[in-house]
């Protein structure tokens, strides 16, 4: 896989090795043992990380600057999709480090990109632990005119 150094992640180094071998080992695995098992969903992750953390649903919804209504959608439905930006501020709700990050927004369908602003400076607070969601909305807010949560 070769990149120009300017398209890489500022955070990581992509290696061709670790991509060879995820490759390597899909290839050896039929597509019915594939879809047999199947990772755990984006609604499933997020409740046993907040299982994990001991934290109360309210301290969650809180912390990522959503309204009740909006975290009882993702409770009750299974298969509801949330956007990009509430599962990036259920990330830094849950105090996620990038790799956990990283697995919760493929879970549901989505990953940081290089190319979003939103995204570096959501990842650069991740990196470097910073979790308050009020400093980071005002981060944010200078860089891009977004906000997480509400």
């Amino acid at each position: 896989m070769l990149q120009r150094e300017e398209d890489n992640y500022p955070f990581e180094e992509m290696t061709d090795t670790g991509m060879t071998e995820l490759l390597m080992s899909l290839e050896n695995i039929s597509l019915e043992d594939q879809l047999a098992n199947i990772g755990v969903s984006f609604h499933d992750k997020l409740f046993e990380l907040i299982d994990e953390a001991h934290l109360d649903n309210k301290d969650v919804w809180k912390r990522a600057n959503l309204d009740r209504k909006h975290f009882s959608k993702i409770q009750c439905d299974q298969n509801y999709h949330p956007k990009k930006k509430t599962v990036m501020a259920l990330c830094i709700a849950l105090h996620l480090d990038l790799e956990q990050s990283k697995d919760l927004l493929a879970r549901a369908d989505w990953a940081f990109s290089p190319s979003s602003k939103v995204d570096l400076i959501v990842q650069k607070a991740i990196i470097d632990k910073q979790y308050d969601m009020m400093q980071l909305n005002v981060t944010l807010f200078k860089y891009t005119n977004e906000i997480l949560g509400v």
